[in-house]
């Protein structure tokens, strides 16, 4: 008979408890960086398109231009020491809108040299406003330009502004955009209420080619800009405002 004395008289059972092999893998917690990836930017952001920043880098060469003829006139007038080359146009515009030319001059109608100064204040704005969003926004081809569509392709794209600064550029933007479409409405109401007086002898090729078509810019583009930059104030107030809420008011 064999002697058993040396093994154990009972084996350990077996180890059935799951062990890290066996155990169901369960959902791994999203990795920082991944996280990252997928976080929106917090917080109000201004962020024009390149339409809006293209019409400005246009548009205010030209103002200036113009500013420049009218306060120096008569000098910038035809026959003036200063008309040519920089204000030889004028002589041809200001034959089409009388405004510009010697009847208003002759006449001391003051209305041209009026607007003309709060083109200075307009320029000064708007030259405040490209410097924020120069200095302060970066480049963005992610992030459409509010008031823009991809469809734009490049005018639809925008740059990015963020904090006081981005306020402040807004504020800026949205006061001299209201400034210039207050200032184009008003420069066509004076003709429409004075019987087309400056512009009504010309004909009609003239009249849309060198009056309309040119002083209609000035009405779309500060109407979308200002649309635009009202949007964005509207949308900054509304995210502080769903923030804060209404102190109870106890009868005492």
């Amino acid at each position: 008979m064999v002697s058993t004395r040396n093994h154990p008289s009972n084996f350990p059972p077996p180890d059935l408890s799951p062990t890290k092999s066996s155990s169901p893998s369960s959902p791994s917690a999203p990795s920082t960086r991944s996280r990252r990836r997928t976080t929106k930017p917090k917080g109000w952001l201004h962020t024009p398109s390149h339409l809006t920043l293209g019409w400005l880098l246009i548009s205010l060469p030209l103002v200036i231009w113009d500013t420049g003829y009218v306060l120096l006139r008569p000098h910038s007038m035809p026959g003036g020491k200063l008309h040519w080359p920089i204000w030889e146009p004028y002589g041809l515009y200001g034959s089409v809108d009388y405004i510009y030319g010697f009847p208003a001059w002759e006449a001391s109608n003051g209305f041209t040299a009026a607007q003309a100064a709060l083109n200075v204040v307009e320029t000064v704005m708007y030259l405040g406003y490209l410097y924020l969003v120069g200095v302060h926004g970066v480049e963005s081809g992610r992030v459409d330009g509010r008031g823009a569509t991809k469809a734009l392709g490049w005018l639809g794209a925008g740059r990015v502004v963020g904090g006081r600064e981005a306020g402040v550029a807004v504020l800026i933007g949205f006061s001299a955009s209201v400034m210039t479409l207050s200032k184009t409405v008003l420069y066509w109401a004076n003709e429409a209420f004075s019987g087309w007086h400056n512009i009504g002898h010309n004909d009609l090729f003239s009249l849309v080619f060198m009056w309309i078509i040119p002083n209609g810019a000035w009405l779309i583009l500060p109407t979308y800009m200002t649309y635009v930059f009202a949007a964005e104030i509207l949308e900054g107030l509304t995210a502080e405002s769903s923030k804060s809420t209404p102190l109870a008011i106890k009868d005492e």
